[in-house]
């Protein structure tokens, strides 16, 4: 579904005073200006409830993230600590009624004081004492992605440890190398 969509202005300051666009009537009587459905949000209607969503989630409101919607598409924008958080704020802002896309702005800081090393540590140690690892699964981290290696029972064990690397501080993006292995889930 196409809508009629305005020219911007600044495409408009080269055309002389009382100058038609193209595929317009000289005649101002005759031009039809096209109204939106009552049911489709203004851009400035979604931004606003974007925003809220915002501001009001309890793990996102101290970040002061920003938001913006253009033809029903938003972009946030701002720094989180987690990948995680800003895998949620897509989940968040993408379940809207009325956003149609995502365009990604959200960087994640590491402060310069988390080292790879760091991370690995960190992860490490959640992932040896949750039942999904069960011992087989190990990490390594290089310039902040961290890549899981090892066996899982299942596929939603798997999802479960990228979630869990995902929470880690520095964290920028999760590789998953892990293969399923179905009989480690017992009998």
């Amino acid at each position: 579904m196409q809508r009629f969509r305005e020219p911007e202005p600044q495409w408009d300051q080269h055309r002389p005073i009382g100058h038609p666009r193209p595929r317009e009537s000289r005649r101002p009587d005759t031009q039809v200006k096209a109204k939106s459905p009552p049911h489709v949000q203004s851009s400035d209607g979604l931004r606003a409830i974007v925003q809220q969503k915002l501001r009001e989630d309890v793990n996102l409101r101290g970040y002061g993230l920003e938001a913006n919607v253009i033809d029903n598409v938003a972009r946030v924008q701002g720094v989180v600590d987690t990948l995680a958080e800003k895998l949620y704020i897509r989940e968040l802002v993408t379940s809207i009624p009325g956003i149609e896309g995502y365009e990604d702005g959200v960087s994640i800081s590491t402060d310069g004081a988390i080292t790879d090393e760091l991370v690995k540590m960190e992860i490490s140690e959640e992932l040896d004492t949750h039942p999904a690892s069960n011992g087989n699964v190990g990490v390594e981290v290089c310039d902040g992605t961290a890549y899981l290696m090892g066996k899982v029972p299942s596929e939603e064990a798997e999802a479960e440890l990228i979630r869990l690397a995902s929470s880690a501080r520095g964290v920028i993006q999760v590789i998953s190398q892990q293969r399923i292995d179905p009989e480690l889930g017992g009998p």
